[in-house]
């Protein structure tokens, strides 16, 4: 059975012109980090819809303190061995 995503109406905001930029305000009381990334899609009837961009882990750090090497010997059973066959291809 789907879910339905909760929606709470957090205020009513104007745009606000700054530059060439109309702006609108996102309150610290939905708890949004400062400088998150959103995706703004514009839907044909009207509606703006914000969605978060998802983060790289391998780009953001998030995977920088995990030792990869001790993961592997930690599988023991994992191939790293050379290519053999059409795999290793010079082109």
């Amino acid at each position: 059975m789907p879910t339905r995503r909760k929606e709470r109406v957090i205020g009513e905001y104007e745009t606000r012109k700054i530059g060439n930029s109309l702006v609108l305000t996102v309150p610290q009381k939905v708890g949004v980090p400062e400088k998150s990334k959103y995706l703004l899609v514009a839907k044909s009837d009207g509606v703006l819809e914000y969605k978060p961009v998802e983060s790289n882990p391998w780009l953001n750090g998030e995977f920088d303190d995990i030792d990869f090497d001790a993961e592997i010997a930690q599988l023991n059973d994992i191939d790293t061995g050379v290519a053999v066959g059409k795999e290793s291809v010079i082109w």
